[in-house]
């Protein structure tokens, strides 16, 4: 007996295939932009407070010890692991996206030290200048400035919007691009008397190969009641304050289950739509097992269809919304995201093996006689 053709039942069954085609496509369309909206904010986020310790550690200042002593300096120095020490002030700007927000750091340091910071960090001035040492400028990181809408000429600070972080009122004389996302102020300088505890500290940069040994260093800071920051103290940090980002995922973990269920649901109902079909089949001689391998070959053309044509929906979705949003304001919008594409694989693929599981039992309580005589 010939096989049952599948060409033949989609082209007398087109509205069948687009209908489950359809389904198969928002699900997983879904799925994919909901995963790639969570990497759009930590691709937004995470690289603006953490680039920076990638480069060095920092140590600041805090009520216990309000001043970093020369000894301790001079001690921290004298480690053949550490290539420099740089005083620092440290202010914050605002930076927002969808769903979370951040604040880069500001810096203000003895312009002696400019030139080994731009080199460390490779800090390129995109526009304008930098700020005069001394003075009310700001050169921003491009990020920021984009995020906050500045340009040169303009104003910023916590006079002008009390939200801001950023203390006093500074005009923008700079554009900064670096992947550490710093900008540069004119004051206060690392040794301004006006500083608040909390906004005066030192970078330590480390020799090259021996990064993790300055951070077990600096990390040790803490127990003479200092504010360390390090690479690894900032991804535990992030990885603790990262509950949102995990409920989403939950989410859509719970979703994709809703999902399921109801596809299957659905399926199973077309099925059972179709026992009339299914009994002439049976009548005809086809055995349970050969008349399941032809659903079996439906549901993974079907389903595979949807997931090419919902993967590519998705992927242009995204490029054409998340991408362009979250690059507008300075953000980094993901648009091809292996993890999103893996998310959205289980709605078809468990759609297929619940569907099939029941039906197979469904086939074989069918009386065929009982259906070819009904019709």
């Amino acid at each position: 007996m010939r096989p049952l053709s599948i060409c033949i039942f989609f082209r007398h069954n087109k509205k069948k295939l687009i209908s489950n085609v359809i389904i198969i496509v928002v699900a997983i369309c879904f799925v994919y932009i909901m995963e790639c909206f969570v990497a759009s904010i930590v691709q937004s986020i995470y690289p603006l407070d953490a680039n920076r310790f990638e480069y060095a550690s920092v140590i600041i200042s805090t009520e216990a010890v309000p001043e970093i002593s020369q000894e301790m300096i001079d001690s921290t120095l004298s480690s053949e692991n550490i290539e420099r020490t740089m005083p620092i002030s440290i202010q914050k700007i605002n930076f927002s996206v969808p769903g979370s927000s951040t604040h880069p750091a500001v810096l203000g340091i003895d312009y002696s030290d400019l030139s080994y910071l731009s080199t460390k960090y490779k800090i390129e001035l995109y526009d304008g200048r930098m700020p005069e040492e001394g003075t009310k400028e700001i050169a921003v990181d491009w990020n920021a400035a984009l995020n906050n809408n500045l340009q040169i000429g303009s104003q910023v600070g916590s006079d002008i919007d009390k939200t801001q972080p950023l203390n006093g009122t500074y005009t923008v004389v700079g554009i900064l691009k670096s992947d550490s996302h710093i900008s540069i102020v004119g004051a206060p300088g690392p040794n301004d008397s006006t500083l608040a505890n909390d906004e005066k500290g030192y970078f330590i940069f480390p020799n090259e190969g021996c990064f993790e040994a300055v951070e077990d260093e600096v990390t040790a800071f803490t127990r003479q009641g200092l504010y360390v920051w390090t690479l690894t103290l900032y991804n535990k940090a992030f990885a603790k304050n990262s509950q949102t980002f995990k409920i989403l995922d939950t989410m859509v973990i719970l979703v994709i289950v809703v999902m399921v269920i109801c596809l299957v649901c659905s399926k199973y109902a077309q099925y059972f739509s179709r026992k009339s079909e299914i009994g002439v089949l049976n009548a005809l001689g086809y055995t349970r097992r050969e008349i399941t391998a032809r659903i079996f070959r439906e549901e993974i053309i079907t389903n595979l269809i949807g997931f090419i044509v919902g993967l590519t929906l998705a992927i242009l979705l995204c490029k054409i919304i998340l991408a362009a949003y979250f690059d507008s304001i300075g953000g980094t919008g993901v648009y091809l995201y292996g993890k999103a594409a893996a998310m959205s694989l289980p709605a078809p693929l468990l759609t297929t093996i619940f569907t099939l599981i029941p039906l197979y039992r469904l086939i074989g309580r069918f009386d065929a006689i009982s259906i070819v005589e009904d019709n």
